[in-house]
């Protein structure tokens, strides 16, 4: 008899979802420079663009949970000092070269984007066949929620 599929991975945050951040709030403050609002306007609205960028990017660079492992215990999530806990996969989806993983975890939810240069092509390839080997889950597909 096989066993499960089992898989475990470092997770570090996408930079290319980070760049793509920073594009799209540089794109946001060249529109508001663009228009005719008043200068003060201009300002507090770049401000806020700007803030929320800076905010998103620490969260974003930052999470709490640094190891994703599955195998014969289920999901598992390890933080920096190396505390795991027990994890329940809510969510998973998946769009072209880009996977999302979401964990429930201490009443929690952690959201994994996993793309071209965070995770190895064998550790992806892996990571859907781990997925798609659990009962519960429906056809692979973009967004797909798990009962």
């Amino acid at each position: 008899m096989r066993s499960a599929p089992a898989i475990a991975f470092d997770y570090r945050p996408s930079r290319l979802l980070a760049a793509a951040l920073v594009v799209m709030t540089a794109l946001a403050v060249a529109a508001i420079a663009a228009n005719g609002l008043d200068a003060p306007w201009k300002i507090g609205l770049s401000a806020i663009a700007l803030c929320a960028c800076v905010w998103s990017l620490h969260r974003w660079t930052h999470p709490r949970w640094m190891r994703i492992a599955f195998g014969d215990a289920g999901w598992v999530l390890a933080d920096q000092a190396g505390h795991e806990v027990p994890a329940e996969l809510t969510r998973y989806a998946k769009l072209g070269a880009m996977q999302v993983l979401t964990l429930q975890a201490e009443s929690r939810s952690f959201d994994a984007v996993i793309l071209l240069d965070n995770l190895e092509p064998n550790l992806r390839r892996r990571l859907v066949l781990v997925v798609a080997s659990q009962p519960s889950l429906p056809e692979l597909g973009f967004p797909r929620r798990l009962q």
